[in-house]
C-alpha cells in the first residue's frame, strides 16, 4: 500500500512540474511575441512569413447562378419578359468591400435569330454541348465548326444594362481582408471570410447578411457542401468547422490539420457521400468522407473517417477544384467519378484519384517550371481547364481527356493575353471565363477590375489606396524560407536559453 501511494505521489509531482513548465513556456512565448511585435526593425517580409500583417488582399470573383433545369423538365410557361431578357450576376472582393453588378439585355441583342439563343448551346442537363472549343484560349480539339462559331457568339456578346446591386449588411462589417468569396450550388446563397476572423452568410434573396459568425483565428478558405445545407470555413491555424445554413447554432469543430496553415476547402461529389478535401502549407492534400447532413454539425471533433491523403506537391498547395462534368459524360467517364485536381507552389497542376489519394497519371502532371499557380477553373462540360499562373497575363488551356481508361491531362497552349494577371477565375453554365486582376494607378493605389474572357467589364471596379493595397503576396506567406546551415546556426546561437546556459558555463 504504501509503494501504490508513493507511485501515486511521484506521478502527481511529475504533473505537476509539467503544467508548471508548461506555464513557464507559454509565458515565454507571450514575452517573446511582445517583444517582436515591439521591434520597429522587423521586416514587412518577414512578418508575413511568420503569420503577422503584411499580407496584400487578393481579388476574387464570384459568378451567381441557379440551377437549370433540363429541357424535358421545362413546361414552357416562362412569361414574355423572362423570354426576352436575359442576366449575369457576378461580383468581386477586394480588400474588405465587395462589389456585385447585374448586367441585363435583351435576348435579341446581338443575336441573329434562334440560332444565337442559350437554349441552343444548351444540353440537356443544362450545360454546353461541347467537347473541342474553349471559350478563353482560341484552341480547338476537333472541326466542330457549329461550336466554334456558337462560343464566339457567346463570348463577343454584349452584357448590356449594368445594374449595381446594394449589399445590406449588419452591424459587423468586414475590417480585414476578404480571403473567400464562394457562392452556393443552388444560387441561393454566398459567404465572405478573411482576416477579420469573421465569416458572413449572405442571402441572395434581397442580398443581404443573414448571419455572421466571430471566429478564433483568421480564416483562409470556405466553401459550401454540394446540396448548400452547410458551409465549411478553415482558419490558418489548421482547423476546419462547418455551420448549418438556417440555423443558429454555433459553428462545430470537424476536423483539423496539424500545425500548419489551411490553404483551401472544397467538397466534391463522389463515393457513397461525397468528399471533403483540405489543403495544406505542407504540400498535402486530405481526402475526408463528407458526412451525412445530419451528422456534420451533430458534435465538436467528429473528424470525419479519412479517405486519403495525396502527395506529390513540392510545395505548398495552393488550391483544390473538383472537375465538373454533366450526367452524360460521367456515365461514359466512369474513371472521374472520384478525380480531382490541385494546384501548387511549385507551378504544377496534378490529377488526383480521391478514393486511393494517388495520381491518376504518375507521369502526366503539367509543370509550368515559373511561376505559382493562382486558380484553376474547370469548364461545365468536363473537357478542358483554364489555369491562371500569378503575374502571368495568359492563362494556361489544359485538355482533360480519358486514355485507356486512365484520365490524363495534355497542356494545349497558352491562350491570349488578359489586360490585367487574373488573380481569380470561375466559368459560368455557358463555359465563359470570368476573372479578377490588380491594376496598379499611378499615385501608387491598386484597383481591382473584373473581366470577361480577357477583357476589363465596365461599371465594377475596387480601388484601395497605397497603404491598403500594400504587402507581400499570399504566396510568398505561403512559400517556405530556405534556411541555410550557417544561418541555422547563427540562429540557435542567438536563442536565449542558448545565451543562458552559456553563461551558467562562463561562471563555473
Amino acid at each position: 500500500a504504501s509503494t501504490a501511494v508513493a507511485r501515486a505521489s511521484s506521478r502527481r509531482d511529475a504533473r505537476r512540474g509539467r503544467r508548471g513548465r508548461r506555464g513557464r513556456g507559454d509565458g515565454a512565448r507571450r514575452e517573446s511575441r511582445a517583444r517582436r511585435e515591439g521591434a520597429t526593425t522587423r521586416t514587412r517580409d518577414d512578418g508575413a512569413r511568420d503569420g503577422g500583417e503584411g499580407i496584400a488582399p487578393r481579388a476574387l470573383v464570384c459568378v451567381f447562378e441557379r440551377p437549370r433545369r433540363a429541357r424535358d423538365e421545362r413546361d414552357g410557361s416562362e412569361s414574355e419578359s423572362e423570354s426576352e431578357t436575359a442576366e449575369t450576376t457576378a461580383g468581386a472582393a477586394y480588400g474588405t468591400r465587395v462589389e456585385i453588378r447585374r448586367w441585363t439585355r435583351d435576348s435579341n441583342v446581338g443575336g441573329g435569330g434562334d440560332g444565337d439563343r442559350d437554349d441552343d448551346a444548351m444540353d440537356g442537363d443544362g450545360t454546353m454541348d461541347s467537347d473541342s472549343e474553349d471559350a478563353y484560349g482560341g484552341y480547338s480539339s476537333s472541326s466542330s465548326e457549329d461550336v466554334v462559331k456558337r462560343m464566339k457568339r457567346l463570348r463577343t456578346r454584349p452584357l448590356g444594362t449594368c445594374e449595381r446591386i446594394a449589399l445590406t449588411d449588419d452591424d459587423k462589417p468586414h475590417v480585414g481582408s476578404i480571403r473567400a468569396f464562394r457562392a452556393s450550388a443552388d444560387g441561393k446563397w454566398f459567404i465572405t471570410a478573411g482576416d477579420d476572423k469573421l465569416v458572413k452568410l449572405w442571402s441572395v434573396d434581397g442580398w443581404r447578411c443573414a448571419r455572421t459568425i466571430c471566429g478564433s483565428k483568421k480564416i483562409s478558405s470556405a466553401c459550401f457542401t454540394p446540396d448548400s445545407k452547410h458551409f465549411i470555413f478553415a482558419d490558418k491555424f489548421g482547423e476546419v468547422h462547418a455551420c448549418e445554413i438556417g440555423s443558429d447554432k454555433e459553428p462545430v469543430l470537424m476536423l483539423g490539420h496539424c500545425s500548419t496553415i489551411i490553404t483551401d476547402v472544397e467538397c466534391v461529389e463522389g463515393g457513397d457521400r461525397g468528399y471533403l478535401l483540405t489543403a495544406d502549407r505542407e504540400h498535402k492534400t486530405r481526402v475526408s468522407v463528407l458526412p451525412k447532413p445530419e451528422d456534420r454539425t451533430r458534435f465538436s471533433g467528429s473528424a470525419p473517417e479519412i479517405q486519403s491523403f495525396c502527395y506529390g506537391h513540392s510545395a505548398y498547395v495552393s488550391c483544390v477544384r473538383p472537375i465538373v462534368q454533366p450526367a452524360r459524360k460521367k456515365k461514359t467517364w466512369k474513371s472521374t467519378k472520384d478525380v480531382f485536381l490541385t494546384g501548387g507552389g511549385d507551378a504544377s497542376v496534378r490529377m488526383w484519384d480521391a478514393t486511393t489519394g494517388k495520381e491518376t497519371d504518375p507521369h502526366g502532371a503539367i509543370e509550368f517550371h515559373r511561376g505559382e499557380i493562382c486558380d484553376i477553373a474547370t469548364r461545365a462540360e468536363g473537357t478542358h481547364v483554364a489555369v491562371a499562373i500569378e503575374n502571368k497575363k495568359a492563362l494556361a488551356v489544359v485538355h482533360l481527356t480519358e486514355f485507356r481508361g486512365v484520365p490524363k491531362l495534355f497542356l494545349v497552349g497558352f491562350g491570349p493575353e488578359w489586360t490585367e494577371s487574373p488573380q481569380s477565375i470561375k466559368f459560368d453554365r455557358n463555359m465563359v471565363l470570368w476573372g479578377t486582376g490588380v491594376r496598379a494607378n499611378e499615385d501608387g493605389s491598386n484597383t481591382a477590375v473584373i473581366m470577361r474572357e480577357g477583357t476589363v467589364v465596365d461599371g465594377l471596379e475596387l480601388t484601395l489606396s497605397a497603404e491598403e493595397s500594400s504587402g507581400t503576396t499570399r504566396n510568398a506567406q505561403l512559400r517556405k524560407r530556405e534556411i541555410t546551415d550557417q544561418e541555422r546556426h547563427e540562429r540557435k546561437k542567438n536563442r536565449k536559453d542558448m545565451q543562458l546556459k552559456a553563461a551558467n558555463v562562463e561562471k563555473k
